[in-house]
């Protein structure tokens, strides 16, 4: 194996605030953190004997958003598009490869941000389920879906 596998992408917690307008269009922020998982396998490099190792990556996900919520009967289909920074760090166990692409954690990296979420609104309070798919500019972060279980409050 060439490449190694990183997996920041794993249980996530956020938060995302927001303005919205009466039409719709929303501007907002967005702050997560993404625990990661832990992937085992083995490293074949171009020069040098292969060896096991584990790899250990989260990630921190920050930036600006723009939406704009559709009416749906009951419900609100939100489509957004966000930009910002990802911060992903890692541990490899038990040795550190000498890799040019990974040799300092935490690297860091633009990314593009679209998504969608269905929602619930109920008075003050609003639900539902979303989705955001995260585009990395920087070879080094992988690209990846994150599901999003949404509970929030209107003020």
């Amino acid at each position: 194996m060439l490449r190694l596998e990183l997996s920041p992408y794993g249980t996530s917690f956020g938060l995302d605030v927001g303005y919205l307008w009466s039409s719709g269009f929303r501007v907002g922020g967005y702050f997560g953190y993404s625990l990661g998982r832990v992937v085992s396998q083995s490293y074949d490099p171009v020069i040098g004997a292969s060896f096991d190792l584990t790899a250990d990556t989260s990630s921190l996900n920050y930036g600006l958003s723009v939406a704009y919520d559709v009416p749906l009967y009951s419900l609100l289909l939100r489509y957004g598009l966000g930009i910002g920074a990802t911060m992903m760090s890692w541990d490899f166990a038990p040795m550190s490869p000498n890799l040019a692409r990974y040799s300092e954690s935490p690297t860091t990296g633009l990314h593009v941000v679209p998504g969608a979420a269905l929602l619930w609104p109920c008075d003050w309070f609003e639900g539902g389920l979303g989705f955001r798919y995260l585009v990395q500019a920087n070879g080094a972060i992988p690209s990846g879906f994150v599901g999003e279980l949404m509970v929030g409050v209107k003020l």
